[in-house]
């Protein structure tokens, strides 16, 4: 080999060894651009369970003030709530982690029984099912009767007020429900807390309402408060008459100031309307 040759092929060698590197050094660089414009995975961040209400041991708390008020209504044994009726057990109820947890008394109510001709203690039981809580009155006969929010009973237990203060389609309304038949009496588009009974075709309580607002948001700042007298008349028409405004969060009256104070009056539902 000449001296020519080996250069040549020394100069040859040094260019494939040169590219080959220069290859390799913009694969390198091209991976680790890649890299850094791919996501880097973060552990997951810790999941905080939004539970609504009062916890487990408040609302056995409460519960025991009911049990103990009403001992012949329902008994507890451990996580079970047994209802009773007539001193015979009707229902049983066992918290579940994979549905209610936990079952409990959360108002006991007088309501009329046609058979006897009396009052008796209806339990209304809660079921704490994730962030909510759905609600029922425990019959004698074991079935459950859907409430909403607060439900209340006149005094001779033949009426219920009961308000649905939700934000669902239905929701937002104020109704009056005749007992033991539960047909509808009356339904207010309103929202409404604080329900006390006068006597059995009058009450009070405290309202919301708004024109543009369906269903009634108690939020939404169109919505006026205020204090109102719920009467029925002697065609068994009822009235919802706003006796003053009254501040949302206090409840404390406030100045008028030349607005009309609202009267909402009670719609009938149909018939075939439960």
């Amino acid at each position: 080999m000449t001296r020519s040759d080996f250069l040549c092929e020394a100069w040859d060698g040094a260019a494939v060894t040169y590219i080959r590197g220069r290859l390799l050094l913009l694969l390198c660089l091209g991976s680790e651009l890649a890299a850094c414009q791919r996501p880097h995975p973060h552990p997951p961040a810790p999941q905080t369970l939004s539970t609504a209400g009062p916890s487990t041991a408040q609302r056995r708390a409460e519960e025991a003030k009911w049990l103990a008020a009403f001992p012949d209504v329902a008994t507890r044994q451990g996580d079970t709530l047994i209802l009773h009726h007539d001193g015979k057990d009707v229902a049983r109820y066992t918290d579940d982690a994979q549905g209610c947890n936990p079952y409990s008394i959360s108002k006991v109510i007088r309501l009329y029984d046609a058979a006897s001709g009396q009052l008796q203690p209806i339990a209304e039981l809660t079921c704490h099912f994730g962030a909510q809580d759905d609600r029922y009155l425990v019959l004698p006969s074991s079935d459950k009767y859907t409430v909403f929010d607060d439900v209340s009973a006149s005094p001779d237990g033949r009426k219920l007020a009961m308000a649905d203060n939700s934000l669902a389609q239905e929701g937002g309304q104020f109704s009056l429900i005749s007992w033991p038949s539960m047909a509808r009496l009356a339904i207010f588009k309103a929202g409404c807390r604080h329900v006390v009974w006068r006597d059995a075709d009058s009450l009070t309580a405290f309202c919301w309402t708004n024109s543009g607002s369906s269903p009634q948001d108690a939020d939404d700042t169109r919505s006026v408060f205020f204090a109102a007298d719920i009467t029925r008349d002697e065609s068994g028409s009822w009235t919802m008459t706003a006796t003053n405004f009254v501040d949302s969060a206090s409840g404390k009256p406030v100045p008028a100031a030349g607005r009309p104070l609202p009267r909402l009056i009670g719609e009938t539902p149909p018939p075939d309307r439960p």
